[in-house]
Protein backbone atom coordinates (compact mmCIF):
# COMPACT_ATOMS: atom_id res chain seq x y z
CA UNK A 1 0.00 0.00 0.00
CA UNK A 2 2.86 2.34 -1.15
CA UNK A 3 2.69 5.49 -3.22
CA UNK A 4 5.08 4.12 -5.75
CA UNK A 5 4.66 7.45 -8.14
CA UNK A 6 6.18 10.00 -5.66
CA UNK A 7 9.21 7.81 -4.61
CA UNK A 8 10.39 6.87 -8.31
CA UNK A 9 10.42 10.57 -8.58
CA UNK A 10 12.46 10.79 -6.23
CA UNK A 11 14.42 8.46 -7.33
CA UNK A 12 14.69 9.89 -10.43
CA UNK A 13 15.95 13.35 -9.37
CA UNK A 14 18.52 11.63 -7.26
CA UNK A 15 19.95 9.55 -10.87
CA UNK A 16 19.58 12.92 -12.15
CA UNK A 17 21.76 14.81 -10.20
CA UNK A 18 24.93 12.69 -10.23
CA UNK A 19 26.45 14.91 -12.07
CA UNK A 20 26.47 17.74 -9.86
CA UNK A 21 29.57 20.06 -9.59
CA UNK A 22 31.71 19.32 -6.67
CA UNK A 23 32.22 23.18 -6.53
CA UNK A 24 28.24 24.07 -6.46
CA UNK A 25 27.73 26.50 -3.27
CA UNK A 26 24.78 24.73 -2.61
CA UNK A 27 23.23 27.51 -2.39
CA UNK A 28 19.27 28.82 -3.39
CA UNK A 29 19.91 29.52 -7.11
CA UNK A 30 21.45 26.03 -8.31
CA UNK A 31 18.34 24.04 -8.83
CA UNK A 32 16.59 27.70 -9.49
CA UNK A 33 14.00 28.99 -6.96
CA UNK A 34 14.88 28.23 -3.49
CA UNK A 35 14.29 28.98 0.01
CA UNK A 36 17.53 30.37 0.77
CA UNK A 37 20.35 29.03 3.28
CA UNK A 38 18.65 26.30 4.73
CA UNK A 39 21.27 24.29 5.76
CA UNK A 40 20.50 23.92 9.33
CA UNK A 41 16.84 22.55 8.86
CA UNK A 42 18.67 19.96 6.17
CA UNK A 43 21.12 19.34 8.79
CA UNK A 44 18.64 18.72 12.13
CA UNK A 45 16.35 16.94 10.00
CA UNK A 46 19.19 14.50 9.51
CA UNK A 47 20.47 14.55 13.05
CA UNK A 48 17.75 14.56 14.90
CA UNK A 49 14.84 13.38 13.22
CA UNK A 50 16.07 10.87 10.21
CA UNK A 51 18.89 9.08 12.06
CA UNK A 52 17.81 8.67 15.35
CA UNK A 53 14.97 7.37 14.02
CA UNK A 54 16.42 4.65 12.26
CA UNK A 55 18.71 3.69 14.57
CA UNK A 56 15.58 3.26 17.31
CA UNK A 57 14.23 0.90 14.90
CA UNK A 58 17.33 -0.99 14.58
CA UNK A 59 18.35 -1.63 17.41
CA UNK A 60 14.65 -2.83 18.27
CA UNK A 61 14.79 -5.31 15.37
CA UNK A 62 17.62 -6.43 17.29
CA UNK A 63 15.14 -7.00 20.42
CA UNK A 64 12.94 -8.52 18.24
CA UNK A 65 15.17 -10.67 17.08
CA UNK A 66 16.54 -12.16 20.38
CA UNK A 67 12.49 -12.52 21.35
CA UNK A 68 12.26 -14.93 18.39
CA UNK A 69 15.76 -16.67 18.45
CA UNK A 70 14.25 -17.64 22.57
CA UNK A 71 12.12 -19.90 21.04
CA UNK A 72 14.68 -22.17 19.49
CA UNK A 73 14.49 -23.63 23.21
CA UNK A 74 11.09 -23.99 23.30
CA UNK A 75 7.73 -22.29 22.50
CA UNK A 76 6.06 -20.88 25.29
CA UNK A 77 2.59 -18.54 25.29
CA UNK A 78 5.03 -15.78 27.57
CA UNK A 79 8.16 -16.33 24.55
CA UNK A 80 5.40 -15.65 21.96
CA UNK A 81 4.05 -12.72 24.27
CA UNK A 82 7.65 -11.45 24.51
CA UNK A 83 7.83 -11.21 20.82
CA UNK A 84 4.64 -9.58 20.07
CA UNK A 85 5.83 -6.79 22.62
CA UNK A 86 8.56 -6.72 20.80
CA UNK A 87 6.83 -6.59 17.09
CA UNK A 88 4.98 -3.80 18.18
CA UNK A 89 7.92 -1.44 19.60
CA UNK A 90 9.73 -2.07 16.66
CA UNK A 91 6.54 -0.96 14.51
CA UNK A 92 6.79 2.80 16.21
CA UNK A 93 9.68 3.63 14.59
CA UNK A 94 9.19 1.99 11.27
CA UNK A 95 5.72 4.05 11.13
CA UNK A 96 7.57 7.24 12.05
CA UNK A 97 9.87 7.04 9.50
CA UNK A 98 7.10 6.94 6.71
CA UNK A 99 7.12 10.82 6.41
CA UNK A 100 11.25 10.25 4.73
CA UNK A 101 10.84 6.94 2.73
CA UNK A 102 12.58 8.61 0.15
CA UNK A 103 16.49 7.89 -0.01
CA UNK A 104 17.89 3.80 0.76
CA UNK A 105 13.92 3.37 1.72
CA UNK A 106 13.35 3.52 -2.12
CA UNK A 107 16.43 3.11 -4.20
CA UNK A 108 17.65 -0.14 -2.49
CA UNK A 109 13.60 -1.34 -1.88
CA UNK A 110 13.67 -1.75 1.60
CA UNK A 111 10.15 0.03 1.73
CA UNK A 112 8.49 -3.36 0.29
CA UNK A 113 10.46 -5.83 2.02
CA UNK A 114 9.70 -4.40 5.19
CA UNK A 115 6.11 -3.18 4.88
CA UNK A 116 3.89 -4.44 1.92
CA UNK A 117 0.68 -5.47 2.49
CA UNK A 118 -1.91 -7.32 2.18
CA UNK A 119 0.12 -10.62 2.30
CA UNK A 120 0.40 -13.06 -0.29
CA UNK A 121 -1.27 -16.14 2.11
CA UNK A 122 -0.82 -18.79 -0.33
CA UNK A 123 2.31 -18.83 -1.33
CA UNK A 124 3.12 -18.19 2.80
CA UNK A 125 1.20 -21.56 2.79
CA UNK A 126 2.96 -23.35 0.14
CA UNK A 127 5.84 -22.49 2.47
CA UNK A 128 4.85 -23.89 5.29
CA UNK A 129 3.69 -27.02 3.98
CA UNK A 130 7.23 -27.84 2.07
CA UNK A 131 9.56 -30.21 3.50
CA UNK A 132 12.89 -28.86 2.96
CA UNK A 133 15.06 -26.02 4.34
CA UNK A 134 13.43 -22.79 3.59
CA UNK A 135 15.30 -20.55 1.56
CA UNK A 136 15.41 -16.58 2.48
CA UNK A 137 16.81 -15.91 -0.42
CA UNK A 138 13.65 -16.90 -2.44
CA UNK A 139 11.10 -14.93 0.03
CA UNK A 140 9.42 -12.01 -2.05
CA UNK A 141 8.52 -9.14 -0.48
CA UNK A 142 4.53 -10.31 0.35
CA UNK A 143 6.00 -13.14 2.28
CA UNK A 144 8.43 -11.19 4.28
CA UNK A 145 8.49 -8.15 6.64
CA UNK A 146 6.57 -6.82 9.81
CA UNK A 147 2.92 -8.40 8.59
CA UNK A 148 4.56 -11.62 7.99
CA UNK A 149 5.88 -12.04 11.28
CA UNK A 150 2.42 -10.46 12.64
CA UNK A 151 0.82 -13.16 10.87
CA UNK A 152 3.13 -16.06 12.54
CA UNK A 153 2.88 -14.61 16.21
CA UNK A 154 -0.57 -12.89 16.34
CA UNK A 155 -4.11 -13.47 16.54
CA UNK A 156 -7.36 -11.62 17.03
CA UNK A 157 -5.17 -8.76 18.73
CA UNK A 158 -3.64 -11.23 21.04
CA UNK A 159 -0.25 -12.82 21.00
CA UNK A 160 -0.86 -16.88 19.88
CA UNK A 161 -0.84 -19.40 22.68
CA UNK A 162 1.43 -21.84 20.06
CA UNK A 163 3.27 -21.85 16.67
CA UNK A 164 4.47 -25.26 14.95
CA UNK A 165 7.80 -26.18 14.79
CA UNK A 166 7.27 -25.22 10.78
CA UNK A 167 5.68 -22.10 11.65
CA UNK A 168 9.15 -21.50 13.66
CA UNK A 169 11.38 -22.14 11.43
CA UNK A 170 9.96 -19.46 8.94
CA UNK A 171 9.12 -17.01 11.50
CA UNK A 172 13.36 -17.09 12.65
CA UNK A 173 14.30 -17.09 9.37
CA UNK A 174 11.74 -13.68 8.16
CA UNK A 175 13.02 -11.89 11.53
CA UNK A 176 16.33 -12.20 10.88
CA UNK A 177 15.52 -10.71 7.34
CA UNK A 178 14.11 -8.09 8.87
CA UNK A 179 16.32 -6.99 11.73
CA UNK A 180 18.71 -6.84 8.75
CA UNK A 181 16.62 -4.96 6.48
CA UNK A 182 16.44 -2.48 9.32
CA UNK A 183 20.76 -2.52 9.67
CA UNK A 184 20.76 -1.87 6.16
CA UNK A 185 18.09 1.17 6.07
CA UNK A 186 20.09 2.48 9.31
CA UNK A 187 23.58 1.89 8.04
CA UNK A 188 23.16 3.78 4.72
CA UNK A 189 21.84 6.57 6.35
CA UNK A 190 24.02 6.83 9.14
CA UNK A 191 27.03 5.62 7.72
CA UNK A 192 30.28 2.51 8.50
CA UNK A 193 31.60 4.65 11.27
CA UNK A 194 28.38 4.26 12.98
CA UNK A 195 28.59 0.74 13.43
CA UNK A 196 28.82 -1.34 16.28
CA UNK A 197 30.11 -4.56 16.07
CA UNK A 198 27.09 -6.98 15.93
CA UNK A 199 26.05 -4.99 13.22
CA UNK A 200 28.80 -4.76 10.93
CA UNK A 201 28.87 -8.99 12.06
CA UNK A 202 25.09 -9.19 10.81
CA UNK A 203 25.34 -7.06 7.38
CA UNK A 204 28.77 -9.03 6.57
CA UNK A 205 26.80 -12.40 6.99
CA UNK A 206 24.36 -10.45 4.62
CA UNK A 207 26.90 -9.27 1.95
CA UNK A 208 25.80 -5.95 2.55
CA UNK A 209 28.10 -2.79 2.51
CA UNK A 210 26.80 0.68 3.18
CA UNK A 211 27.45 3.11 0.86
CA UNK A 212 30.67 5.23 1.63
CA UNK A 213 29.93 8.78 1.91
CA UNK A 214 26.27 8.10 4.05
CA UNK A 215 23.18 9.22 2.54
CA UNK A 216 23.30 11.61 5.42
CA UNK A 217 26.35 13.09 4.27
CA UNK A 218 25.04 13.33 0.53
CA UNK A 219 21.65 14.91 1.75
CA UNK A 220 23.54 17.66 3.73
CA UNK A 221 25.65 18.28 1.34
CA UNK A 222 23.10 18.31 -1.21
CA UNK A 223 24.09 20.88 -4.14
CA UNK A 224 27.49 20.74 -2.75
CA UNK A 225 28.48 17.24 -4.16
CA UNK A 226 27.68 14.74 -6.65
CA UNK A 227 25.51 12.23 -5.55
CA UNK A 228 22.69 14.01 -3.75
CA UNK A 229 20.08 16.91 -4.76
CA UNK A 230 21.17 19.48 -6.85
CA UNK A 231 20.31 22.34 -5.28
CA UNK A 232 19.56 22.67 -1.17
CA UNK A 233 15.84 23.88 -2.50
CA UNK A 234 15.80 19.76 -4.24
CA UNK A 235 16.12 18.73 -0.77
CA UNK A 236 13.68 20.92 1.14
CA UNK A 237 11.08 19.57 -1.33
CA UNK A 238 11.71 16.33 -0.53
CA UNK A 239 10.93 16.57 3.09
CA UNK A 240 7.68 18.25 2.12
CA UNK A 241 6.71 15.93 -0.30
CA UNK A 242 7.32 13.29 1.87
CA UNK A 243 5.13 14.71 4.49
CA UNK A 244 2.09 15.20 2.38
CA UNK A 245 2.76 11.72 0.75
CA UNK A 246 2.33 10.05 3.52
CA UNK A 247 -0.93 12.07 4.74
CA UNK A 248 -2.77 11.30 1.58
CA UNK A 249 -1.49 7.59 1.74
CA UNK A 250 -2.71 7.24 5.58
CA UNK A 251 -5.92 9.47 4.45
CA UNK A 252 -6.93 7.56 1.46
CA UNK A 253 -5.50 4.54 1.29
CA UNK A 254 -4.58 2.70 4.58
CA UNK A 255 -8.06 3.99 5.98
CA UNK A 256 -9.56 5.41 3.04
CA UNK A 257 -9.29 1.77 1.07
CA UNK A 258 -10.56 -0.37 3.54
CA UNK A 259 -13.60 2.42 4.11
CA UNK A 260 -14.67 2.06 0.36
CA UNK A 261 -14.73 -1.69 0.36
CA UNK A 262 -16.44 -1.98 3.39
CA UNK A 263 -19.24 0.67 2.31
CA UNK A 264 -19.43 -1.41 -1.03
CA UNK A 265 -20.95 -4.01 0.63
CA UNK A 266 -17.50 -6.16 0.98
CA UNK A 267 -16.87 -6.15 4.48
CA UNK A 268 -14.63 -9.55 4.85
CA UNK A 269 -12.00 -8.33 1.75
CA UNK A 270 -12.41 -4.46 3.52
CA UNK A 271 -10.74 -6.57 6.91
CA UNK A 272 -7.95 -8.37 4.55
CA UNK A 273 -7.29 -4.71 3.18
CA UNK A 274 -6.57 -3.14 6.71
CA UNK A 275 -3.50 -2.94 7.15
CA UNK A 276 -2.04 -4.55 11.18
CA UNK A 277 -5.37 -5.95 11.17
CA UNK A 278 -3.97 -9.54 12.90
CA UNK A 279 -2.84 -8.10 15.76
CA UNK A 280 -4.69 -4.54 15.83
CA UNK A 281 -2.03 -2.12 15.60
CA UNK A 282 -4.00 -0.11 12.61
CA UNK A 283 -4.91 2.94 14.26
CA UNK A 284 -1.81 3.33 16.57
CA UNK A 285 0.24 2.88 12.58
CA UNK A 286 -1.79 5.88 10.86
CA UNK A 287 -1.48 7.97 14.01
CA UNK A 288 2.83 7.35 14.05
CA UNK A 289 2.46 8.34 10.63
CA UNK A 290 1.19 11.64 11.40
CA UNK A 291 4.09 11.89 13.98
CA UNK A 292 6.46 11.14 10.98
CA UNK A 293 5.23 14.21 9.85
CA UNK A 294 5.31 16.38 12.70
CA UNK A 295 8.95 15.39 13.71
CA UNK A 296 10.10 15.81 10.24
CA UNK A 297 8.22 19.31 10.62
CA UNK A 298 9.52 20.55 14.06
CA UNK A 299 12.99 19.43 13.32
CA UNK A 300 13.60 16.23 15.29
CA UNK A 301 11.86 13.99 17.30
CA UNK A 302 10.16 14.89 20.64
CA UNK A 303 12.35 16.39 23.32
CA UNK A 304 15.13 16.53 20.87
CA UNK A 305 14.03 19.21 18.33
CA UNK A 306 16.93 21.45 16.11
CA UNK A 307 16.29 24.00 13.48
CA UNK A 308 12.88 23.22 11.68
CA UNK A 309 10.98 23.92 8.88
CA UNK A 310 7.99 25.35 11.35
CA UNK A 311 10.39 27.70 12.09
CA UNK A 312 11.28 28.73 8.60
CA UNK A 313 7.53 29.12 8.03
CA UNK A 314 6.34 30.84 11.16
CA UNK A 315 9.07 33.73 10.19
CA UNK A 316 7.75 34.22 6.78
CA UNK A 317 3.69 33.21 7.56
CA UNK A 318 2.80 32.91 11.26
CA UNK A 319 -0.48 31.97 9.90
CA UNK A 320 0.42 29.31 7.70
CA UNK A 321 2.81 28.19 10.94
CA UNK A 322 -0.37 27.47 13.00
CA UNK A 323 -2.60 26.40 10.19
CA UNK A 324 -0.08 23.66 9.23
CA UNK A 325 0.62 22.50 13.14
CA UNK A 326 -3.04 22.70 13.68
CA UNK A 327 -3.62 20.04 10.71
CA UNK A 328 -0.85 17.90 12.08
CA UNK A 329 -2.76 17.93 15.48
CA UNK A 330 -6.53 17.47 14.25
CA UNK A 331 -5.46 14.34 11.80
CA UNK A 332 -3.74 12.37 14.77
CA UNK A 333 -6.58 13.22 16.98
CA UNK A 334 -8.99 12.03 14.48
CA UNK A 335 -7.42 8.61 13.91
CA UNK A 336 -7.00 8.69 17.83
CA UNK A 337 -11.07 9.43 17.78
CA UNK A 338 -11.73 5.71 15.45
CA UNK A 339 -13.07 3.57 17.77
CA UNK A 340 -10.30 0.19 17.79
CA UNK A 341 -9.81 -2.05 16.44
CA UNK A 342 -10.44 -0.37 13.32
CA UNK A 343 -10.97 -3.50 11.31
CA UNK A 344 -14.24 -3.63 13.17
CA UNK A 345 -14.95 -0.12 12.71
CA UNK A 346 -14.68 0.55 9.19
CA UNK A 347 -17.45 3.14 8.94
CA UNK A 348 -19.05 6.05 10.36
CA UNK A 349 -18.44 9.55 10.89
CA UNK A 350 -15.52 9.07 12.72
CA UNK A 351 -13.80 7.30 10.22
CA UNK A 352 -14.98 10.26 7.65
CA UNK A 353 -14.00 12.99 9.70
CA UNK A 354 -10.02 10.95 9.66
CA UNK A 355 -9.89 10.93 6.25
CA UNK A 356 -11.05 14.24 5.67
CA UNK A 357 -8.60 15.57 8.23
CA UNK A 358 -5.59 13.35 6.46
CA UNK A 359 -6.70 15.16 3.32
CA UNK A 360 -6.28 18.52 4.71
CA UNK A 361 -3.07 18.19 6.28
CA UNK A 362 -1.58 16.92 2.80
CA UNK A 363 -3.31 19.79 1.23
CA UNK A 364 -1.93 22.22 3.90
CA UNK A 365 1.34 21.21 3.69
CA UNK A 366 1.60 21.67 0.34
CA UNK A 367 1.45 25.54 1.19
CA UNK A 368 5.27 25.68 2.37
CA UNK A 369 6.48 25.40 -1.30
CA UNK A 370 4.47 28.50 -1.86
CA UNK A 371 7.14 30.29 -0.12
CA UNK A 372 9.98 29.31 -2.49
CA UNK A 373 11.96 32.62 -3.97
Amino acid sequence: MKKISYYLFVASLLLGFTACSDDSDGGDDNGGGGYGDVSAIINDYVDKTVVPTYQDMKNKAWTLYGAVAAMEEGVTPEKIKAACDAWRATRIPWEQSEAFLFGPANLQGLDPLLDSWPLDQTQINKVLNGSGPIDAGALGYNVRGFHTIEYFIFANGKPKTSITDREFEYLMVVTELLRDDCLKLWSSWAGVDALEERDAEALEAAEYAPANPSYAYQFKNSGKIAGAFIAQSDAIDAIIEGCYTIADEVGAQKIGGPNETAVGGNLAKAVLDVESWMSWNSLDDYKNNIVSIRNSYLGGREGNRGASLSAYVKERNAELDKEILDAIDNAYNKIGSIQAPFRDNLTGPAVDEAMAACSELEKTITKVQTLRD
